[in-house]
């Protein structure tokens, strides 16, 4: 009788990455957000476990979250591709985290602020990008502005990940 490994089994063997210092694993994190982005589009594509848990890993990566934020717009179903990654995620877990971030700021800048805001509750209190969320709605932000912000931000994230090694 064989045992099927679990996503949140998987999830406690690869563990949390954290603010990742490894370019290639921020590289690969990237990689396979884009590529899951654009296959969800292309193909109406669900991953199987092992490819959602890598996934779910590797957004725990700060720069790797915040590149998915910065192509967000890049594709037309990103919306059904983020329910399926924060309806896979753990609850209670920080997998859930950039899940619920990445899919309350898509909401937010759809001008849907009440279900960005439910979605947000997914993510846990003391988490960068949802406590930003926050303040940015609670104070009222135009979602054009946190749009632009993102898209100011994402040239940088992606010379952070695939710029030039300092070989110095």
């Amino acid at each position: 009788m064989t045992t099927e490994i679990t996503i949140n089994d998987r999830l406690v063997e690869l563990g949390v990455l954290g603010n990742q210092e490894d370019r290639t694993v921020q590289r690969k994190g990237a990689e396979q957000v884009e590529n899951f982005f654009k296959n969800y589009e292309e193909n109406v594509y669900e991953p199987g476990e092992e490819a959602t848990a890598f996934l779910l890993h590797y957004l725990t990566d700060i720069q790797v979250r915040d590149f998915g934020m910065g192509i967000l717009d890049k594709y037309d179903n990103v919306l059904p591709a983020l329910n399926y990654l924060l309806d896979k995620a753990p609850t209670d877990t920080a997998f859930i985290n950039a899940p619920a971030c990445l899919l309350a700021t898509y909401l937010y800048e759809s001008e849907d602020s009440a279900s960005a805001a439910i979605t947000l509750s997914n993510a846990q209190e003391d988490y960068s990008l949802a406590m930003l969320l926050r303040r940015v709605m609670a104070a009222g932000w135009p979602s054009t502005s946190f749009a632009s912000m993102r898209e100011e931000l994402h040239p940088k994230v992606v010379a952070g990940i695939f710029g030039e090694e300092d070989n110095g």
